[in-house]
């Protein structure tokens, strides 16, 4: 996604991803790799850049066109991905409260690595329990393989601490997913063989794993 300095320039950076969930919450996501060393501190001076002119140069109306561009270049119907977000509300409402928590601080900024290092960690944390209105979190995701083509990634989350440690006012509430909720995503929506996969991988233990 691409990130302005002015209301009149083009975009100055770029924005590893962007996603919003139903309650219109932006959450801005950097990749890096560990052996990036701009992981430890530089990525962080990036995300509140990015952060920053976000709230100032996103309107509603360029981060629908976005997200429809996005559905379309996917395949995927309109009437379905709005479907998950919308509930009673048209888009234009909808995309006027994504605007409106932008302004407002109302965000999530994500680190994202293969392996997250101290510095980052501890950044994260401080961070999350300075600001208010933004939930700021690293997630470490490992590698493993099991027998055959089995390949897992398991995420490791920092900084959900902090989150719950500030301030009850103002926050918002989130709904957890279920087991339930999660067995009736499989059943609806994956073939045979990775339904059995998936639900193996939920019950348990899938035999013998490594470290990549």
């Amino acid at each position: 996604m691409g990130v302005s300095t002015s209301a009149e320039s083009s975009p100055a950076y770029w924005l590893d991803h962007l996603f919003v969930d139903a309650d219109g919450v932006p959450t801005l996501v950097e990749v890096k790799r560990a052996s990036d060393t701009r992981i430890r501190r530089e990525v962080v001076g990036q995300m509140l850049d990015y952060a920053a002119n976000a709230a100032r140069y996103w309107p509603g109306a360029l981060l629908q066109r976005s997200f429809e561009e996005t559905c379309v270049a996917d395949g995927r119907s309109l009437e379905e991905a709005y479907g998950e977000l919308l509930g009673d509300r048209s888009p234009d409402e909808f995309w006027s409260i994504v605007e409106e928590r932008l302004a407002a601080g109302q965000m999530r900024l994500l680190f994202v690595a293969d392996r997250i290092p101290l510095e980052l960690r501890a950044i994260v944390e401080f961070l999350n329990r300075q600001m208010r209105q933004t939930d700021v979190y690293a997630v470490e995701l490992t590698q493993y393989r099991g027998d055959g083509d089995l390949r897992v990634l398991v995420p490791r989350i920092h900084g959900e601490v902090a989150t719950a440690a500030k301030s009850p006012s103002g926050r918002r509430t989130t709904q957890r997913t279920t087991r339930d909720d999660m067995d009736a995503v499989i059943q609806a929506r994956l073939a045979p063989e990775p339904r059995r996969i998936a639900t193996a991988l939920l019950d348990g233990p899938v035999g013998p794993q490594r470290q990549l």
